[in-house]
C-alpha cells in the first residue's frame, strides 16, 4: 500500500508548508520591505533566528502532544 502523504516521491505536507512559508515571507517583504534598509544585519539575523526558535518550539510541542515524539 502506498503512502498517502507521499504519492509521487515528494512529501506533500512539507511541500505545502514550504510554499506557505514562502508566500508569507513574500507578503511580509511586499508589505514591510521599505523598512528593511533601516535594519542592520544583526537585527535581521536576530529576527530570523527568533522566528526559527519559535517555529521549532511550536513544532516540537505539536509533535509531543500528538504522540509522535
Amino acid at each position: 500500500m502506498g503512502d498517502i502523504g507521499n504519492p509521487f516521491g515528494v512529501d506533500l505536507a512539507t511541500t505545502i508548508f514550504g510554499a506557505g512559508v514562502s508566500l508569507l515571507v513574500s507578503a511580509g517583504v511586499m508589505r514591510y520591505g521599505y523598512r528593511i534598509p533601516e535594519w542592520t544585519s544583526a537585527e535581521l539575523i536576530g529576527m530570523a533566528g527568533a522566528g526559527l526558535v519559535v517555529l521549532g518550539a511550536l513544532f516540537g510541542v505539536v509533535m509531543v502532544l500528538s504522540g509522535l515524539r
